[in-house]
């Protein structure tokens, strides 16, 4: 009968190589990494006026008839609360905006590509 115990030994050996390999590449790996990910990285900050724009835009286009976003004075009972809703990022209120889903109708090509954009990025701005 041939025995294991050497080749039990390689195993572990090669196990405890392989913990270490992983116990050193995650730190660097993260050392390495940006400090944001980039799909919540933020657009850059609006101005005053900008935000002005974005907030008659949230108003004008009716946004507060079912969201509630305090900034805008909008109590809307209907889509998810905007204020302090940390799952949202600018990409998915853009794609939300333009294309709906559920209850929410999209919006793509009755609102400039442009006032979308400056749309989710007030809302991101303003939503702290």
């Amino acid at each position: 009968m041939k025995d294991f115990a050497p080749t039990a030994g390689r195993l572990a050996k090669t196990g405890l190589a392989a913990l270490a390999m992983a116990a050193i590449t995650v730190p660097v790996a993260s050392a390495l990494a940006t400090a944001e990910d980039p799909t919540q990285a933020a657009a850059a900050e609006l101005t005053a006026e900008q935000v002005e724009t974005a907030r008659g835009n949230f108003n004008n286009f009716a946004c507060g008839a079912c969201h509630t976003l305090s900034d805008a004075g909008a109590s809307g009972q209907i889509g998810p609360v905007l204020d302090g809703n940390t799952s949202l990022d600018h990409d998915f209120i853009v794609n939300r905006v333009v294309h709906g889903q559920g209850a929410m109708p999209g919006f793509g090509g009755q609102i400039p590509d442009e006032e979308i954009d400056q749309l989710a990025t007030y809302i991101m701005q303003v939503k702290k």
